[in-house]
């Protein structure tokens, strides 16, 4: 049995050795194919009998009389293909040759598809720490704004203290005017003059008492809305920084994302 022979009997065997799916074929010196087997999840247009296409794997390495590893393009055989031939001795001369083809579409896809989310993770990333910073940097204006807010409570709590002071000096200046109004009468004409200061001097007073009761309504309507303006900020505050912390778990999601593209894209040449 010649060399040729035994790589026609042997074709079938070498096909079930192959852990992927391919096509077995074996060509003669001439170029000839004396025998092929075709693949069970892609077909070859190719037919025993015909002659090999020119510039291909087997065309190769019937020339170079070595063994050849090629990649077919699409346009071939309407899908990416990867082919092995192995030259056929006989007595040191050429006898012909065997190859296998695999279909590498599969992870042709796998690499495209790496390739793109690798570009989606990197622009889903840069956008991701960018919310980040946004959300670090608004938790810090939202820090200001309640410190503000607490130096204003501050503020009016004082205030409270002054508006005391004030407001018992109109109740005294309004006793004081009293007393004065009732000595004036008792001096009768003597006293008339000083009737009128003292008059006065309780209208300040109530005045003054009526001005110490609208601004202390003023301002506690300023410390409602400023202890409710503190309230939001805190909430807002917190939720920023929930915010900053999940955009930080997506980042870092995305770059375990990207590491997993990698390595897709890393196996998918290693089957290429």
């Amino acid at each position: 049995m010649s060399q040729l022979e035994a790589a026609i009997q042997s074709a079938a065997l070498y096909q079930k050795l192959n852990t992927l799916d391919c096509s077995i074929m074996v060509v003669d010196a001439a170029g000839t194919i004396v025998h092929f087997l075709n693949a069970e999840g892609f077909k070859l247009n190719t037919t025993t009998g015909e002659k090999i296409a020119s510039g291909g794997a087997v065309d190769e390495c019937l020339k170079t009389k070595r063994s050849v590893q090629k990649a077919l393009p699409r346009e071939l055989y309407g899908f990416q293909t990867k082919a092995l031939c192995v030259p056929i001795f006989e007595e040191g001369q050429l006898v012909g040759a065997i190859s296998s083809a695999v279909s590498i579409e599969v992870q042709h896809t796998l690499h495209e598809a790496a390739q793109t989310i690798a570009a989606t993770t990197r622009q889903l990333s840069a956008t991701s720490e960018e919310l980040a910073a946004t959300a670090t940097q608004l938790a810090g204006y939202l820090g200001d704004i309640y410190s503000n807010g607490e130096r204003v409570l501050a503020d009016i709590q004082k205030t409270e203290d002054i508006l005391r002071f004030v407001s018992e000096v109109a109740a005294n200046s309004n006793l004081l005017g009293l007393n004065a109004a009732i000595e004036a009468a008792r001096a009768g004409e003597y006293g008339r003059g000083f009737a009128v200061v003292a008059e006065e001097i309780r209208k300040m007073a109530v005045n003054s008492a009526e001005a110490v009761t609208t601004i202390k309504d003023t301002l506690q309507n300023i410390q409602r809305e400023t202890n409710l303006l503190v309230s939001t900020v805190t909430h807002t505050t917190e939720v920023g920084e929930r915010q900053a912390a999940a955009t930080e778990e997506i980042s870092a999601s995305l770059q375990e994302l990207a590491s997993s593209a990698s390595e897709i894209e890393r196996v998918a040449k290693l089957q290429r």
